[in-house]
Parts: C-alpha cells; sequence; structure tokens
C-alpha cells in the first residue's frame, strides 16, 4: 500500500511539474507560444466629438469645462505661489554645481602654461581659463560645461592641439556656464 501510495504521489508531483511548464516561443508574430487575450473589452476609447447637450435650446458641452479655474479653492494657489517664490529664492542662491572643464596644460613649464593659456584666449575668447599652480606643476583649465556633452565640443579641437587635453569633472560657477552658450 506505501509503495502505490508513493507512485501516486510522484504522478501527481509530475503532473504539477508539467502543467507548469512554459510554452514554446513560436516562430510566427506572436512572442510567447499559444496565449490569446481579447483586450478589446478594456481599451480606452476617445470620442473625436465633444458629447453635447441640448437644455432649454442651450447647448452644453461636457467635455470642455471653461469655469474649471472658478473650481479650485484659492488657498491652494496661494499655497502653490508660496512654495514656487521660495523655490526660486533658494535657487538663486545656489551658486555652485557639479559640471566638467577641459584640463588643457598640466607640466612644470610656465612658457607653455601661458601659450596654452593664449591658445585658449585667441581660438575659444567665451571660454573661462583657470590656472592653478601647485609647486612645481602647473594646471591649466578652461571652460565651465554643465555636461560632458557641452565640453566635448571644444575638447576635440582643444585636443588636436594639446594631446594630453582631457575633460575631468569639476564644480563649476553657474552664472558662467551660462554665459558659455
Amino acid at each position: 500500500m506505501k509503495v502505490f501510495s508513493k507512485i501516486v504521489f510522484c504522478l501527481l508531483l509530475t503532473g504539477v511539474f508539467s502543467a507548469c511548464k512554459r510554452s514554446s516561443i513560436s516562430s510566427g508574430n506572436t512572442f510567447i507560444g499559444d496565449y490569446d487575450e481579447d483586450l478589446s473589452a478594456v481599451r480606452v476609447t476617445y470620442d473625436k466629438k465633444p458629447a453635447t447637450e441640448i437644455h432649454d435650446n442651450k447647448v452644453i458641452k461636457d467635455n470642455y469645462r471653461n469655469d474649471s479655474k472658478d473650481e479650485l479653492p484659492m488657498h491652494i494657489n496661494k499655497q502653490l505661489d508660496a512654495a514656487l517664490d521660495s523655490m526660486s529664492v533658494h535657487n538663486k542662491n545656489i551658486r555652485y554645481s557639479a559640471g566638467y572643464r577641459i584640463q588643457v596644460y598640466v607640466g612644470n613649464e610656465r612658457r607653455e602654461v601661458d601659450e596654452a593659456k593664449a591658445f585658449i584666449y585667441q581660438n575659444f575668447p567665451d571660454l573661462n581659463t583657470y590656472l592653478t599652480f601647485s609647486q612645481p606643476t602647473y594646471r591649466l583649465k578652461a571652460g565651465d560645461f554643465t555636461s560632458r556633452m557641452d565640453a566635448e565640443r571644444y575638447y576635440n579641437t582643444i585636443r588636436q592641439r594639446y594631446s594630453l587635453a582631457m575633460i575631468v569633472p569639476e564644480k563649476i560657477d553657474i552664472r558662467k556656464s551660462m554665459q558659455t552658450r
């Protein structure tokens, strides 16, 4: 009797697992084998013309309401205006942001860094240059770019003259980055 119940249990178990088997992918237009369900009953439909009703020889359009502004309570509008004003003041106080600069030159020669700075001024007068000196190394960086894509436009031209130039992430002045565009 125990052997019979074990066989029945195994057959039931294999039946359950075979019922859970995924159907194969067919080569037709459908992606999953035999799945077919009609969802047209729940599909959203849009009327091409607004629904209208006639009351007392006046046409009333349901879809277009002109008095929607009157329905909003005024205290919500005042609260929203106050929140937007405080956000505006906060955003005006933010001066620096994460951005990118092009590192044009890194080296020990003052003459070479001056030549690189003159090259940037002559060819790209709209870019700001930043020269730092940490003994004995000079670093010349140019530009205030908010995105790497903006920096790429200038980078390709600078790279032709200075092969060691690279785009580096840097904290940038937001107001200066808006002038570059």
